[in-house]
């Protein structure tokens, strides 16, 4: 070696002295031997060739492992002809591992987005596509060489050119936001009308400031067509259990009509009564389906609505001058036309027996019904202040407490009675679950 500058010395860390004058392959503890560099060289000085660019990776004693780039060419010196050789040395060890560990990335990138089972492009700022799985190449039926580097708007037929799409991604970058179930429904060549839905997301290298974009789609073409096909089932289905209920309904209140002609020709006042409570009991039933035709609905009635008004009705058709004074505390709660008949029915049992018989003569008193929805339970109360249930009456063999325990049997409840010269109070405790899943 003829000569080196400083900077070789401070960036190998070796001796001027140990240097100059030495063979290269004979530099320090022979770590510059190294046979393609050695080879390379010769080359040059036999043959007038020249280093380009050659990369040498090997550790030296003191500063340890470098990548070098090396630059040599052929120098002959006028008049003597001596001929040299000038070699550029460039300390690019991170610059290769950079590289190394990009690519190693990218072949990692590559294998994860190709093991996909949906189809996903990866965009450049520009839009652009850098990567797409081999999904996307399948459902859509393009090829590698029509897609990669091209932009988003170019692929295809334009089918992707969609102004709002664009717009959408275009503000993914600076704005770093993300696109989540956008919807794009188009003719796609070779595969016909699809609708797919798209999400996209920014992703961002630290150090290098690349900037990329994910775009994962999703064919629910399938399943949009059986959720309208659904729709559409269950629209017929309403509509025609909404039909029904006014047929129902319809039918109930012709058949209280007839009850009460009938009631009229009777002269015995114990026929005209059970008349007149069977007609009750229709009405209880037929409020139901008037209810339910009101509002619309065809599976469930909301318990407010519907008890209140069962009690204001049984409270004014009782034709007392002076009636209770009715407190209604009731929960809103969706009940099911299953549920909500049997506990209509309960309900019009028991004010019907207040009205009836705990009110002496015409004094006013309070009638009271509560629905509290608590947990897992359901707790009505219907409760009065009149004068109690005579103990010596057989109510246990009158109709209405029949019915009355069927009904609570039917919503799987349990029923407590207390009654005293003060009053008498109903609870029915029934499951939850006998409301939301009747």
């Amino acid at each position: 070696m003829e000569y080196a500058n400083d900077r070789f010395f401070a960036t190998f860390d070796v001796d001027r002295d140990e240097t100059i004058g030495c063979a290269l392959a004979s530099l320090g503890n022979g770590q510059w031997n190294i046979p393609s560099l050695i080879d390379a060289l010769g080359r040059i000085l036999d043959h007038g060739h020249t280093v380009e660019d050659i990369e040498v990776d090997h550790v030296f004693e003191h500063i340890g492992r470098r990548v070098m780039r090396l630059n040599a060419r052929k120098t002959v010196r006028p008049g003597n002809g001596s001929r040299r050789i000038l070699l550029a040395i460039e300390d690019v060890t991170v610059e290769s591992d950079t590289a190394t560990q990009l690519e190693r990335e990218r072949l990692l990138s590559t294998g994860i987005v190709d093991t996909l089972r949906e189809p996903l492009l990866v965009l450049d700022e520009r839009l652009a596509v850098i990567s797409a799985s081999r999904a996307f190449y399948s459902s859509f039926h393009v090829r590698e060489r029509e897609t990669l580097g091209r932009r988003l708007d170019d692929l295809g037929n334009g089918q992707w050119a969609i102004p709002e799409l664009l717009d959408l991604l275009t503000n993914v970058v600076p704005k770093n936001t993300s696109v989540e179930d956008f919807e794009v429904r188009h003719d796609f060549p070779e595969i016909g009308e699809r609708t797919i839905l798209l999400n996209a997301r920014k992703v961002y290298r630290v150090g290098n400031h690349t900037h990329m974009l994910l775009l994962a789609m999703q064919d629910i073409t399938e399943r949009k067509q059986l959720e309208a096909e659904r729709a559409q089932a269950l629209d017929t289905a309403n509509r025609l259990l909404e039909e029904l209920n006014h047929r129902v309904m319809n039918s109930l209140a012709m058949i209280a009509g007839i009850i009460s002609m009938e009631a009229r020709k009777l002269s015995d006042e114990a026929a005209q009564a059970a008349f007149a409570r069977m007609r009750a009991r229709l009405d209880a039933v037929g409020r139901l389906y008037r209810t339910l035709s009101r509002t619309g609905a065809v599976d469930h009635v909301d318990s407010e609505e519907y008890l209140s008004a069962l009690a204001e009705d049984l409270v004014v058709s009782s034709g007392k001058v002076d009636p209770p004074r009715l407190k209604i505390e009731i929960d809103k709660t969706p009940l099911s036309t299953r549920t909500a008949v049997p506990l209509g029915l309960v309900v019009n049992e028991l004010i019907t027996n207040s009205l009836k018989y705990a009110f002496e003569g015409e004094g006013s008193g309070h009638l009271g019904v509560t629905l509290r929805v608590s947990g897992n339970e359901s707790h009505l109360t219907i409760s009065d202040d009149g004068i109690g249930i005579d103990p010596e009456a057989r109510v246990d063999s009158g109709l209405g407490q029949k019915l009355t325990e069927a009904f609570t049997s039917q919503l799987e409840g349990k029923m407590i009675t207390r009654s005293d010269h003060t009053g008498t109070t109903h609870e029915l405790f029934f499951p939850l679950e006998a409301v939301q899943n009747a």
